[in-house]
């Protein structure tokens, strides 16, 4: 059977149990390098060898995309077999000595200072999108869930939030999704700062529990990636170090270790599976790696 034809005719129903972000992922790798390249083959005849070959000549300079592109390949054959439309005689390629090209590195993800923190939150004060970025720098949200919340979501007595939802801007469209998973559908805690700014906040705009915190009832522009544009002008304007949206995880999980929290509670707060996901959003900055040499020069000359 050809990988294009079981693509249409089975593999694509798969989708409708995916959230819209992950489909447009998947859709755009599979008909910008997939379709081209395999379409029309026989999907017993992509051997190893022919997907190396791939991966080393229509990547050169785009490792990152050869990575998504074999994913999506992989998941369709591996579909195939358990669909029963692949030979049970031929055995699986995606299992053996493919090579992927290597990603250049690109250093440590970015993360603002306890102090680049405090002056960001004080420099959005008033500002159109303040709410969200209140929300996303002291809870580590993903810009999904923080472009999600609505008043109600957030208890401004005991600043406990639920994360419920989240909004995405999906082929021009806003569209409400899911949480990433079921780990995501948590509760979670806005501090005392937190909580007062979103009450003066909320007083000052006369919200509703169903108004999104970023709404058009308050002449907002309900759109994330308008959102993430928005925020990186406004910190250029107003000379603030700023990070991307997504970042703000990166920040939170960074300076929660910094301040000592426990792994486990870092983990359950970011609404992870594994702490080893969670790890990979951590960073060492000057201070701690000053500090830590400190000790270790300590207990070295006290020997």
């Amino acid at each position: 059977m050809k990988l294009g034809a079981y693509y249409n005719e089975t593999y694509a129903l798969r989708y409708l149990s995916l959230s819209p972000s992950t489909v447009q992922g998947y859709e755009s790798s599979y008909h910008l390098h997939v379709e081209p390249q395999w379409a029309d083959w026989e999907m017993h005849e992509i051997r190893v060898r022919h997907i190396n070959t791939w991966l080393a000549t229509a990547f050169v300079d785009n490792p990152g995309g050869a990575e998504k592109a074999y994913k999506v390949l992989r998941q369709i054959l591996r579909s195939a077999m358990a669909d029963e439309c692949y030979p049970d005689d031929v055995v699986d390629p995606t299992t053996r000595g493919v090579r992927l090209p290597r990603k250049p590195w690109r250093g440590e993800p970015q993360h603002l200072t306890p102090k680049e923190v405090k002056k960001l939150l004080l420099g959005v004060q008033g500002w159109e999108y303040e709410p969200v970025v209140v929300c996303g720098v002291w809870m580590g949200l993903r810009r999904c869930e923080a472009c999600g919340l609505q008043w109600g979501d957030i208890n401004l007595k005991t600043g406990l939030v639920h994360i419920r939802r989240g909004l995405q801007y999906i082929k021009g469209q806003v569209v409400e999704t899911g949480v990433k998973t079921h780990r995501s559908m948590r509760p979670h805690m806005l501090p005392r700062t937190g909580v007062m700014r979103m009450r003066e906040i909320k007083r000052e705009r006369r919200a509703r529990s169903t108004d999104w915190i970023m709404g058009v009832e308050f002449g907002v522009d309900v759109n994330p990636d308008r959102y993430a544009r928005r925020l990186r002008a406004f910190c250029k304007r107003e000379e603030l170090v700023c990070v991307a949206p997504k970042y703000f995880r990166h920040t939170f999980s960074t300076n929660h270790d910094r301040a000592g929290t426990k792994d486990e509670y870092i983990q359950k707060m970011m609404g992870h599976e594994e702490f080893q996901t969670t790890y990979r959003y951590m960073s060492l900055d000057e201070d701690v790696l000053r500090e830590a040499q400190r000790a270790h020069e300590r207990l070295i000359l006290r020997a």
